[in-house]
């Protein structure tokens, strides 16, 4: 089995934490969901098992990563992404992203059309303006620890419902990752209300995967991509909501592969 390892970056805003396996070929570099972190991918990274080299960063504000200052924009996650990125000496290299991590994904996407080979998105919040307002009108900031705890169970009622069974290591790794990141998160959702999601990933050069679980938020958005962008390829997963890396990484990984594949055989030719 592969040996998934950690380390740190130093970037001019802090250390950023990094999870990584070896291989060959050019390297996949993974975003993770809200509240998460890198952690949330290493059933993918097992999976792989060394097929090329991986790279699956923690945001700053989740994870180990530093603790950003006020309240970031959108182009501060992507340059702080990219400062990594290039702290790691990776050139060119293929994208997968879940979630939130599909926004930070699609701007880098745009600012290095040359280097990022395909984008694999996952959960894709592809919203107009007045879905996006809305979207996120229903968002609370995330309440902080009280004396009593009832942040705890709120937090944990929260999570568990998120997820198509109870799998205790994975409830309980998201709700350490939602403790962790009570601010992180709070500063990331304030980043992408004012991020056109739709309108960066129509400019996006590079080669488009678009997948979902069938009962994820934003299914219902893979239509609309595939009519937007019809060059863009779409694929649906199995009944696991917020968490298909985990509960369906085998055909994750299966759709991921042809798709990375397929663009390094065109690029070849």
């Amino acid at each position: 089995m592969v040996e998934i390892k950690k380390s740190y970056i130093d970037t001019n805003s802090g250390q950023m934490h990094y999870r990584y396996t070896e291989g060959k070929g050019l390297p996949l570099v993974l975003f993770h969901r809200t509240p998460s972190s890198s952690v949330m991918y290493e059933r993918m990274m097992y999976e792989l098992n060394g097929l090329r080299p991986i790279y699956a960063l923690d945001t700053p504000g989740f994870g180990n990563s530093f603790n950003p200052e006020g309240m970031p924009s959108i182009s501060n996650y992507r340059d702080w992404l990219c400062e990594a990125i290039n702290a790691l000496s990776i050139d060119n290299f293929h994208i997968y992203a879940h979630h939130t991590g599909t926004h930070f994904a699609a701007e880098i996407a745009l600012l290095w059309p040359e280097r990022v080979q395909s984008l694999a998105l996952n959960g894709a919040a592809y919203f107009s303006y007045e879905e996006r307002e809305l979207f996120f009108k229903n968002f609370t900031q995330v309440p902080n620890p009280d004396h009593s705890g009832k942040y705890l169970h709120e937090r944990f009622t929260l999570i568990k419902s998120l997820f198509p069974v109870f799998d205790p290591e994975l409830v309980n790794l998201e709700l350490i990752g939602a403790l962790r990141s009570i601010e992180g998160r709070n500063q990331a959702f304030a980043s992408l209300k004012k991020q056109d999601f739709a309108q960066i990933l129509r400019e996006v050069k590079c080669p488009i995967l678009v997948m979902s679980a069938i009962n994820d938020f934003f299914i219902d958005k893979l239509k609309i991509i595939k009519k937007d962008i019809p060059s863009a390829r779409i694929a649906e997963l199995g009944k696991t909501l917020i968490a298909s890396p985990e509960l369906d990484t085998k055909k994750t990984i299966d759709l991921l592969i042809d798709f990375i594949e397929q663009r390094e055989l065109r690029t070849k030719a």
